[in-house]
């Protein structure tokens, strides 16, 4: 989950973390029209008002969270952006935010979406769950991202090592073919040259048996011929 970035200045604009929010916002209700399609579809009469109200939710949810996250971690780039329209000094930059950073932003901003929107579309009695809820998912979508991100990295960085040390990387049909499980099996262009030229040295040999039965049927038919010409000669003639 990444988040809006400050200026060279260290000022982040209160609009760039809005238009962040909306747009992550947006992203979010893609799948939310989906679902309230299907749903409508099969338990209303209305799909299409169903769905565009599940759409509109979704939205709701993810710019309310995202916005959230983003000032949290964004916190000194908004503080020196109200510093600037007051005239007073900036703040420096603190360094970027770890992993424990992010997964409490976003613990939070799932507390605090859970909080607001299951009080204003579920009303009082669903606040608390709401809270509970959005806040274990922030957790557990952070914690995701980050395992997710932490792999990829080690991909990225082994395939680094290996281009360095003058390897290949393997691609992920490479690997099926290496495993012993796998009926195909990997060729180098070394052992597929010399399974062709194998192969082909099998043609050789069986075009070389090939000529020699023509050569053969040609010499009985011309033994044939000349037995029959023999008789012939031989054979008295009748009057």
């Amino acid at each position: 989950m990444k988040e809006t970035s400050p200026d060279q200045n260290g000022v982040t604009h209160p609009l760039s973390v809005a238009r962040y929010g909306a747009l992550m916002g947006a992203g979010a209700a893609v799948p939310g029209l989906i679902i309230g399609a299907t749903y409508g579809t099969l338990q209303t009469q209305t799909p299409v008002l169903f769905s565009l109200v599940s759409g509109a939710q979704w939205f709701a949810l993810g710019t309310t969270f995202f916005s959230i996250r983003s000032s949290i971690l964004s916190s000194t780039g908004l503080l020196n952006w109200w510093n600037i329209t007051r005239g007073a000094p900036l703040h420096p930059l603190p360094p970027p935010p770890s992993e424990s950073d992010r997964i409490r932003a976003s613990i939070i901003s799932g507390a605090a979406t859970g909080f607001t929107l299951g009080f204003l579309f579920r009303g009082p009695r669903n606040v608390i769950p709401g809270t509970i809820m959005f806040s274990l998912f922030g957790w557990g979508g952070q914690h995701a991202y980050e395992w997710l991100d932490a792999r990829n990295s080690g991909r990225v960085r082994e395939k680094q090592a290996v281009k360095e040390q003058g390897g290949e990387n393997e691609t992920f049909l490479q690997k099926v073919g290496k495993s012993r499980w796998s009926p195909m099996r990997t060729l180098t262009d070394q052992e597929y040259e010399d399974m062709m030229r194998e192969k082909l040295l099998k043609v050789d040999v069986e075009i070389a048996l090939i000529r020699d039965k023509i050569e053969a049927l040609k010499k009985e038919k011309e033994a044939e011929e000349q037995k029959k010409a023999a008789d012939a000669l031989g054979k008295p003639k009748e009057w």
